[in-house]
């Protein structure tokens, strides 16, 4: 959060509502949209999970817990919000505890493999000049990374098409994922990540001249840190990697598009997803106390 205090101290307020302002509506609609979209295909990364674990459940039900689990868990972590969640919802409907744990494990393992592969593949063929802060940071240039990442891609579709013994991890026995599933969940993923950084270019102000692709890098890499660092929600620090990465091209009004971005993909979301979960218990609540009236 201070090297985003710095950073925004060196934008004047001007600068700032040009950046706010200086996005047209039609822009904003679409990027909304994409966003919406996106949060809809989040639901398919349960569903693999489901698929992996050998357990069906009615779309409606998957959806909640996938809309509520990715609003808090992207806000709040993954860890504080997102497990807790799925935990209170699928033990409701059946599941096992064990079961609970291999299937969040897959929905992270889903956005990995496609972060593995669509970030590598980017970074390794539109590599970006990282910040002198973040090159101190990182032992790699953004090549290297890249490479290092299709590694890590193909190493695990190596895995998940040849080794079939389970590993075992305590009382779990796991088998990684038949390739079909794997191509499934790489190319989700990618998608998702593809769509998200859509979103956040088209907020970007409409005079700035910088091509999809280096967005696109600067995007993947700001999640990839964000993510390693553990911050809930990469508060503060998804916005610092990409003010820092974008501005040399976009220039200053770059932190009122990620601020747009942040909202949009963020803080809206988790406001309806806190709605849909409260009405959720309240409709619950009455439907187990009316029901409790009828038994003699």
């Amino acid at each position: 959060m201070k090297l985003l205090w710095r950073e925004a101290q060196e934008v004047t307020w001007d600068q700032f509502v040009s950046g706010f302002t200086g996005v047209p509506a039609v822009y904003l609609a679409i990027a909304a949209f994409l966003i919406a979209l996106n949060y809809g295909l989040l639901i398919t990364y349960d569903l693999l999970a489901l698929r992996y674990v050998c357990r069906s459940l009615p779309l409606r039900r998957v959806a909640l817990v996938s809309f509520l689990g990715f609003t808090l868990g992207n806000n709040l972590g993954t860890f504080m919000a997102g497990a807790p969640i799925r935990f209170r919802f699928y033990t409701r409907w059946g599941l096992t505890p064990r079961q609970i744990v291999v299937l969040i494990s897959i929905c992270g393992l889903t956005f990995w493999s496609g972060l593995w592969i669509l970030g590598g593949t980017v970074l390794a063929f539109v590599p970006i000049e990282l910040p002198v802060e973040l090159a101190e940071k990182l032992p790699l240039g953004t090549r290297t990374l890249g490479v290092v990442l299709l590694m890590l891609a193909f190493g695990y579709a190596a895995v998940c098409g040849l080794w079939r013994k389970p590993w075992p991890i305590g009382e779990l026995h796991l088998r990684p994922p038949e390739l079909g599933l794997m191509s499934v969940q790489t190319s989700v993923a990618a998608v998702d990540l593809l769509i998200s950084a859509t979103a956040l270019y088209l907020v970007l102000p409409v005079d700035a001249n910088v091509p999809f692709a280096q967005v696109l890098a600067a995007y993947l890499c700001a999640i990839a840190v964000s993510l390693l660092t553990q911050v809930p929600g990469g508060l503060g620090v998804l916005e610092v990697i990409l003010v820092k990465l974008l501005k040399g091209t976009v220039g200053d009004s770059v932190l009122a598009s990620v601020l747009i971005f942040r909202i949009l993909y963020y803080v809206l979301p988790l406001l309806i997803g806190m709605i849909a979960l409260v009405a959720h218990e309240i409709y619950g609540g009455a439907v187990e106390a009316r029901e409790a009236k009828k038994e003699p």
